[in-house]
């Protein structure tokens, strides 16, 4: 440890390896063997020592850190998440294996790499249960609706009651507007597995207010059985309150719910920072339009903004149009644009067209008589002078929101996508929200009028003339069934499952005042020069 620490790597490498000689029984030799092997990266040869150490002492939560990190970092995705999972319900809230699996569901590729191995796979054991579940999951990962849906269907008629898959199950009829036969299923796991946090969760999330007496004895004998609280199950009495007693009572819960969920997986402004900065850095003001010189069919559509700014609602109102594929939200843009920003690497006129390619050639299917399609991933905020080089005829719709509003609604949300840890910290749904405002000031002087911004508070106030008004910007025809995007039947999966289900509603603005003492450091923390359409004062 000493010449680990004074960084002698490989005279320490040595000592361990004459430590697992002497001591064969020593778990503690076999870890920093591998630790040693890390911090020379070579990941690959420090993962049997990892194995051994954790078959050795099973119950230290640092040897299977080690491992899952090892086998990540070796490209082994597959057997990094699902080792990272397992060992995760052995160790709930360990930061480690959590910033491990965050890190791999950050990444589109490696849910690609997982559909990869996954289907090898299934070619010679096609009925695989688990690996259909595995692939479904990938997929909704990266927006594959119809084939996630398909392989979750028939892994749940191959193993019902495998508790995993009959929760994915669950949430796809969930997703699907289905809430009966998903609360349903969710029944069946709580019958076997009664104090499971994820179903337990989810049927907090569905139940009827009148039904919520029923849930709370459950809950909280599950809540005393655990050795430490679980953010799913404080999260899920957060829900159960706010039914019964509503918001402002319910706040006090979120606020331990999402305090479990900060210091698990804790947000890094910093990093945020120095990500607008390198992104902004390849497209400064005055520049050359870099563009890929195509405007190639059907046209992209790209709604973005703040999560729970509207752009679910502003995606069904458009894919209810005929000729308008809805593709959910895609992680494409955003790995296919990392890498200049991530290398500084300039943005030239053949790599926005290999950009828009690649974007084409590994997005969803969609009907062959398209003559548009909508990719509502929000976080392509961050990404716009990329889109927009490699397709110069794109759309792009920006949900403006009252980030008051947004923010509450970020507060009281468990989010399906990954890479969402500013929500579990109200200074930090503050600090996400300002950047959001600079992407947008810094792309609105560059683009202009390619750009239209959509008022939320606007759309929902008066629904007919502003999506005429989007329709006319998207170059299609405006039809009746656009003002009544209740009535589209495609799957939702994000946080707005339930709202878009509804008519279109004024109901929900302004309701962070109710509870704005609650949500003070949020409050506080907006730039109130950033945000000229909302009264701070």
């Amino acid at each position: 440890m000493a010449l680990l620490d004074a960084g002698r790597l490989p005279q320490a490498l040595k000592k361990a390896q004459l430590g697992i000689k002497k001591f064969p029984k020593d778990s503690d030799y076999q870890a920093i063997a591998g630790f040693v092997l890390t911090e020379m990266k070579q990941y690959r040869k420090s993962i049997p020592h990892f194995i051994e150490a954790s078959r050795m002492k099973p119950d230290d939560p640092q040897f299977a850190e080690n491992l899952a990190n090892a086998l990540m970092q070796t490209g082994q995705i597959v057997q990094a998440l699902t080792y990272a999972e397992k060992k995760i319900e052995r160790f709930p809230n360990n930061r480690e294996l959590t910033r491990v699996i965050d890190e791999i569901q950050r990444q589109g590729e490696n849910w690609r790499s997982i559909i990869q191995f996954t289907t090898h796979k299934l070619a010679s054991d096609p009925d695989n249960a688990e690996l259909l579940s595995k692939r479904a999951r990938a997929y909704q990962s990266i927006g594959f609706v119809e084939e996630s849906t398909r392989d979750i269907q028939r892994a749940y008629e191959l193993a019902a009651k495998n508790t995993t898959i009959a929760l994915q199950m669950a949430i796809n009829l969930h997703q699907a507007g289905d809430r009966a036969q998903a609360i349903k299923v969710l029944q069946n796991i709580l019958e076997t597995d009664p104090h499971n946090p994820n179903a337990l969760l989810q049927s907090a999330i569905l139940t009827a207010p009148e039904n919520v007496p029923q849930m709370i004895p459950a809950l909280n004998e599950a809540i005393a059985q655990t050795d430490q609280p679980l953010q799913e199950l404080e999260l899920a009495k957060a829900h159960l309150i706010e039914k019964s007693e509503g918001l402002a009572k319910a706040l006090p819960q979120f606020a331990k719910a999402n305090a479990i969920q900060q210091s698990i997986l804790p947000y890094d402004p910093e990093a945020e920072e120095n990500k607008i900065s390198d992104i902004l850095d390849l497209f400064p003001e005055g520049s050359p339009r870099v563009n890929a010189e195509q405007n190639s069919m059907p046209v992209p559509i790209f709604v973005i903004g703040q999560p729970r700014s509207g752009t679910t609602l502003m995606e069904m109102m458009l894919s209810s149009a005929p000729g308008i594929a809805g593709c959910g939200e895609l992680m494409l843009m955003t790995d296919l644009s990392a890498k200049f920003y991530v290398s500084g690497t300039s943005l030239d006129s053949e790599a926005a067209k290999a950009i828009a390619q690649s974007y084409r050639d590994q997005m969803p299917g969609i009907p062959a008589e398209s003559i548009a399609f909508v990719d509502k991933m929000p976080h392509n905020y961050q990404n716009v002078g990329f889109i927009l080089a490699a397709f110069p005829n794109a759309r792009i719709i920006n949900m403006l929101r009252d980030p008051r509003d947004v923010g509450l609604s970020k507060w009281i949300q468990r989010f399906l996508a990954d890479g969402m840890n500013d929500t579990s910290n109200l200074e930090a749904i503050a600090h996400t929200a300002n950047l959001y405002r600079r992407y947008m000031s810094h792309w609105g002087k560059l683009f202009g009028n390619r750009i239209l911004t959509m008022p939320y508070e606007d759309l929902v106030a008066d629904p007919l003339t502003h999506s005429q008004r989007v329709a006319e910007f998207c170059g299609i025809d405006w039809c009746q069934s656009m003002v009544h995007p209740e009535k589209n039947t495609r799957q939702v999966r994000t946080a707005s499952v339930d709202q878009v289900r509804n008519k279109i509603s004024t109901k929900s603005i302004g309701g962070w005042r109710e509870v704005a003492d609650q949500i003070k450091p949020m409050l506080d923390g907006f730039d109130p020069e950033l945000w000229p359409e909302y009264d701070f004062s």
